[in-house]
């Protein structure tokens, strides 16, 4: 048995005499169990529009100077 676990001494004898083990919970469960950030919005890639102007692709794509020319028109011209 183990030293660093902090059972009380009923816990202690129930181990010693291997009727029961303390649950295995370790930094791996609890980061498992946490809730799940919400995952960034797609941007650009794999067929997708480009969301912002400020942020362009890395690399070029054939269709983002058409749409660059499409949102310099006003929605009726288009």
């Amino acid at each position: 048995m183990s030293t660093d676990r902090n059972l009380e001494w009923w816990q202690k004898l129930l181990v010693a005499l291997k009727l029961w083990q303390p649950p295995h919970r370790t930094k791996h469960h609890e980061v498992r169990d946490m809730e799940r950030p919400m995952p960034p919005p797609v941007t650009g890639a794999y067929g997708n529009t480009v969301v912002s102007k400020d942020r362009p692709r890395l690399v070029p794509q054939r269709d983002d100077q058409r749409n660059d020319e499409l949102d310099d028109q006003p929605a009726d011209q288009r």
